[in-house]
């Protein structure tokens, strides 16, 4: 779970600037780390800057970048803050901040640190680190680099979300150095690299230079806190941070939540959702799409706690949130309640495919299925391959070989959907069970891919053995003999069906390839 808010976002990666990469170098070098994990979920945190004054119209922002390329000296420190405001907001800020860079004069920043900062915040939190970087190292009057927090903060928070985690706890260790004073926002992005390293050692090192800050009951330091400790694995400390806490809110509540789900601790999970309704605090949406998710059909305890969820949803306006009605759709999909599924999805102000497949999967064990396939294509939104899948499935539980089979053409030639190995056994267990071993094996035959694939094979050795179809059996057990060697199930089939036709010599024969093969 984020920590919350506003640094930083990310792509490209850049070197520290000369002056610092020594110290850097010297951290990552001699503390004898591992490199850091860049397959942590990554976040970001919150860091303080001045105001931002109103952003310029939408439709002027080109034409204002064009006027000042013409006519640089128009640059005013009021017209630079209102479009730093703006770029973030625009499609292609990266390439409308390379244009407006190119107009900046030094002058004018050095004039005015403020916008330096608010260019360096800009940078960071676009991933374009190495100018950010350059800002830091020579526009920013040292003033404000040795008594302000919050271009470090940019910085630490900026290579922590670009993957680049031990950089950004160089920069950490650098400002206690430097004398720099820390503050909230600055154990927060140390302690978001912490976990992206996936370093409990580096974590509880950043938890004693917090304690020690006297910021040990910091709702932000405690959230982080929890979130690194959770994302380590190690959830024991996580959960005596929280209980420790004097102060929780609704992030704090969904940071343990998330983590607790992360960790697959199901029955704990609910236990925190309850604990977060009855002290009146919301799970997030995807929380409570995880929670709903959770819930076994199996359990009549697990029942009633999904028609809580969904009612406590109604009551608090969540149910028009999209993945929190997926989810609902999907918990009354797995316990064959059609009709709350069906509920739930008309009352949707908006679908997406996931909506359509959730309800689709829901009418698994009714005729209608088809019908909801036709409604999903006239709604223009296009199937993919899991559509398909539980629509064929369905169609070879039900008996309805017709509609499979003009589904499947419909798959591969107006859908431009490859079949996968799953649509093909459907299409075989689906044919097969109707009896008609025949088409089946002209099913395989025309796809030449599938007279190497096992799974396929035995699906039609099976029809084989049901419906005694000796010559197609004989053909596809020799292929799943070379295939499989040593699966003795395919050979068991193949006597079945000598068996079954009273050819107890050929029965023999299959016994002795089996000894021979020591099977």
């Amino acid at each position: 779970m984020a920590v919350t808010a506003a640094a930083v976002t990310h792509h490209t990666t850049c070197a520290l600037p000369r002056r610092r990469r020594r110290r850097h170098a010297a951290y990552t070098a001699g503390s004898g780390r591992r490199a850091p994990s860049r397959s942590g979920r990554l976040s970001t945190t919150s860091v303080s800057l001045p105001a931002a004054p109103p952003a310029p119209p939408d439709a002027t922002l080109e034409r204002v970048l064009s006027d000042l390329e013409a006519r640089p000296r128009l640059l005013t420190p009021s017209l630079l803050a209102a479009l730093l405001s703006a770029l973030p907001r625009h499609p292609s800020p990266r390439r409308r901040l390379a244009r407006l860079r190119r107009l900046l004069p030094v002058s004018l920043l050095r004039r005015h640190p403020d916008l330096a900062l608010r260019l360096l915040h800009l940078h960071a939190s676009l991933g374009l680190l190495a100018y950010a970087h350059h800002l830091f190292d020579h526009l920013l009057p040292a003033s404000v680099r040795e008594g302000d927090a919050s271009p470090w903060n940019c910085l630490v928070a900026g290579y922590a979300r670009l993957g680049r985690h031990h950089d950004a706890l160089a920069l950490y260790l650098q400002m206690d150095e430097d004398g720099v004073p820390r503050d909230r926002a600055t154990y927060a992005c140390a302690l978001e690299a912490c976990a992206g390293a996936g370093s409990v050692a580096l974590g509880q090192a950043v938890h004693r230079d917090a304690v020690r800050a006297g910021l040990a009951s910091d709702v932000l330091v405690c959230d982080a806190l929890v979130d690194m400790y959770l994302r380590c694995g190690d959830t024991r400390m996580a959960r005596g941070v929280f209980d420790a806490m004097p102060v929780r809110d609704s992030v704090s509540w969904n940071i343990l939540l998330a983590g607790s789900l992360r960790h697959g601790l199901r029955p704990h999970s609910m236990e925190i959702c309850r604990r977060m309704l009855r002290e009146g605090h919301k799970p997030d949406s995807a929380a409570l799409s995880t929670m709903l998710s959770l819930i076994s059909v199996h359990s009549d305890n697990d029942s009633k706690w999904g028609l809580e969820i969904h009612a406590w949803v109604i009551r608090h306006g969540l149910d028009t949130e999209l993945s929190v009605s997926n989810a609902l759709i999907e918990m009354y999909s797995e316990k064959n309640e059609l009709d709350h599924a069906l509920s739930v999805f008309e009352s949707m102000p908006v679908r997406d495919r996931l909506s359509w497949n959730a309800i689709i999967s829901a009418h698994r064990k009714d005729y209608r299925i088809l019908m909801m396939f036709r409604r999903m294509v006239d709604s223009r939104v296009r199937p993919d391959e899991t559509t398909f899948a539980v629509v064929l499935s369905a169609c070879k539980e039900l008996g309805m070989v017709e509609g499979g089979m003009r589904l499947f053409s419909e798959m591969e030639n107006e859908y431009g959907v490859q079949p996968t190995m799953e649509h093909c056994t459907c299409m075989v267990n689906m044919l097969g069970e109707a009896g008609m071993v025949k088409d089946a094996y002209e099913f395989v035959s025309k796809r030449t891919s599938l007279n190497s694939e096992p799974t396929v094979l035995r699906a039609l050795l099976h029809a084989c053995s049901v419906h005694g179809n000796i010559r197609i059996g004989e053909i596809v057990a020799k292929r799943l003999f070379d295939l499989e060697a040593y699966n003795d199930h395919n050979f068991v089939m193949l006597m079945r069906i000598y068996q079954n036709a009273g050819r107890l010599d050929d029965v023999e024969q299959v016994k002795k390839m089996m000894r021979n093969r020591g099977l």
